[in-house]
């Protein structure tokens, strides 16, 4: 599951208890990522409430599956095969009755090939993603500029930007930690 100790929903005691019960699954599994963090049960608290702020907020504009497509995105660049997992499928929940398009989309990303299905304001913001994970100093005012001629607001810029730091992050922490998909249940 990690390269590190974890504790295991059936020894947790205490405070991890007591966030393992609140962040579980509707099938009562704990996703190994949040595992990961039980040795620090105040790290697992930030976490999830940064997850859920960047990623499910109601104050967000961007439709959910455009959010999951960026988190897909940030992953498919780190590599993250455990986020990339996880996040084709959740971005298949996010867009509601249409699975085929979310195949479509995730394989596009998946393939770096995003003028495939995508254009537009939301193409541009795709390669400000790309420059924000991959060369994230190189990144400018102009960047910026660019981002709003193609018709993206500063929220919206601001919500891509969470949620590609968001990515960043929970890919290095499954990376840096040797958090597998073993034993792992949906």
């Amino acid at each position: 599951m990690t390269w590190i100790k974890s504790v295991s929903r059936g020894d947790s005691a205490g405070r991890l208890k007591t966030l393992y019960e609140k962040y579980q699954r509707p099938n009562g599994t704990i996703a190994n990522i949040f595992s990961a963090h039980s040795l620090r049960p105040h790290t697992l608290e930030g976490h999830t409430a940064l997850y859920r702020a960047v990623l499910g907020h109601t104050g967000n504009v961007l439709a959910l599956w455009y959010l999951e497509a960026v988190g897909l995105y940030v992953s498919v660049l780190n590599q993250c095969t455990y986020c990339i997992d996880h996040h084709t499928y959740a971005g298949g929940l996010a867009y509601a009755g249409k699975p085929e398009k979310w195949l479509a989309i995730a394989d596009a990303l998946m393939g770096d090939r995003l003028e495939e299905v995508f254009d537009g304001k939301e193409l541009a913001l795709l390669g400000y993603v790309r420059a924000l994970t991959l060369a994230p100093a190189a990144l400018t005012v102009e960047s910026i500029e660019t981002l709003r001629a193609a018709g993206a607001s500063d929220g919206e810029i601001l919500e891509v930007n969470q949620v590609t730091g968001y990515f960043a992050y929970a890919n290095r922490v499954v990376l840096g930690l040797g958090v597998t998909l073993d034993g792992e249940t949906r």
